[in-house]
């Protein structure tokens, strides 16, 4: 059985693996065919080898709550609030995260539905509250989701290992914009894209776990579900996904990183220089996270995918907020305003871009790759 393993939630205490032995022909054949995870590996994930970051460090960055009804038929039914994924702001009300974060099978084991299912946002460090294990004020910057588009792609029962083609990307769309803080760019153009490629250094930011794990142990209690950021690299390039960290000792991502993002620093004109290039979606192989660099989706061969559905969500009323309804470009110097953060009222002017500080990118030189995974750069704040 080929197993996938995604870089979502970890193992939750109010939701337990089902007793194989208790299920009835019907449902292991569903389950064989399917070849879950073994089921599927779904919890938070932290980044390995990373610092711990503040709200305040990539400020764009931000944990996912699901709060719903898992519905396992015969098996019972339960009410949870669980963190799900890390993720990012790419438009005031727009955050684009991994499509297995929102898939049900994830939390069903593809033998239930999850109902009445509702989605926040946080920018808060410290979300292990939100384990499935009770239920919790919801953070005071939490902002609903209440709609939502995944890659008609996508399928979490077909997903590969290794690089692939697994069109894991999807849009959550807020019920009100946030303002009052920056949002990341996507790249722009051929030439930035052309600069996507192995050895080139990534900043990676995640709540996941912080120590690998084995089957259906939870980590330890205080490594995940906390906000982690680090500096890795590009292993492996392909068409639709690449490789972030190689080996055991470099920077890499685990279980609740999933949707997160990994950030390029990118030669160009624009005052903002930093791009969101990945998404984090699966384990390379079936070690998991356990010593190999994980997968993420890469955002370019996507952008017009999202422009579309962006476009879109203004055309039919989904979007709180389309003064900019396609993608939003960084800004020149030369223009007398910067759209990566807004006032008030919710115009352009005066901010702080990425609110990064972006320097040039690391040489891509593979003689240095051995030393840029245990490197980690200076906090950058807004």
């Amino acid at each position: 059985m080929l197993l996938v393993l995604s870089l979502a939630l970890p193992a939750l205490a109010s939701s337990p693996a089902p007793d194989l032995d208790e299920l009835d022909a019907h449902d292991a054949e569903e389950l064989g065919a399917h070849e879950v995870l073994g089921l599927v590996s779904t919890g938070p994930e932290r980044i390995i080898n990373g610092e711990d970051a503040s709200a305040d460090d990539y400020p764009m960055t931000g944990g996912t709550i699901m709060e719903g009804t898992v519905n396992l038929g015969s098996y019972g039914s339960q009410d949870m609030q669980v963190f799900m994924c890390s993720s990012t702001l790419i438009a005031p009300d727009v955050v684009l995260i991994a499509a297995h974060c929102l898939d049900d099978d994830a939390l069903t084991y593809g033998l239930g539905t999850v109902d009445d299912k509702v989605y926040y946002w946080s920018r808060e460090a410290d979300l292990s509250d939100f384990d499935g294990s009770g239920w919790h004020d919801l953070p005071e910057d939490a902002v609903t989701a209440s709609n939502w588009v995944v890659h008609e792609g996508f399928d979490l029962f077909s997903m590969q290992t290794g690089i692939a083609e697994n069109d894991d990307i999807a849009l959550l769309f807020l019920d009100e914009p946030v303002l009052d803080v920056p949002f990341a760019y996507l790249p722009q153009s051929g030439d930035e894209i052309d600069q996507l490629e192995e050895g080139v250094e990534l900043v990676v930011v995640g709540w996941g776990q912080q120590t690998a794990t084995s089957g259906w142990g939870a980590p330890p209690k205080g490594t995940y579900m906390l906000k982690q950021q680090g500096v890795s690299f590009l292993a492996e390039l392909g068409s639709h996904e690449f490789q972030v960290g190689l080996e055991e000792d470099d920077v890499r991502k685990c279980h609740g990183d999933s949707g997160g993002p990994s950030f390029m620093t990118v030669e160009t004109e624009a005052t903002d220089t930093m791009r969101l290039v990945g998404v984090t979606s699966h384990a390379y192989d079936t070690t998991d996270c356990n010593s190999k660099g994980g997968v993420d989706t890469r955002v370019d061969a996507y952008l017009d995918w999202i422009e579309d559905e962006l476009l879109a969500a203004c055309e039919d009323g989904t979007r709180s907020w389309c003064e900019e309804a396609g993608l939003p470009v960084a800004e020149l110097p030369d223009e007398d305003h910067d759209l990566g953060v807004f006032d008030d009222d919710g115009a352009g002017g005066g901010g702080k871009g990425c609110g990064c500080a972006a320097g040039p990118a690391a040489p891509a030189a593979w003689a240095l790759l051995g030393g840029l995974g245990l490197l980690v750069r200076r906090r950058r704040r807004a």
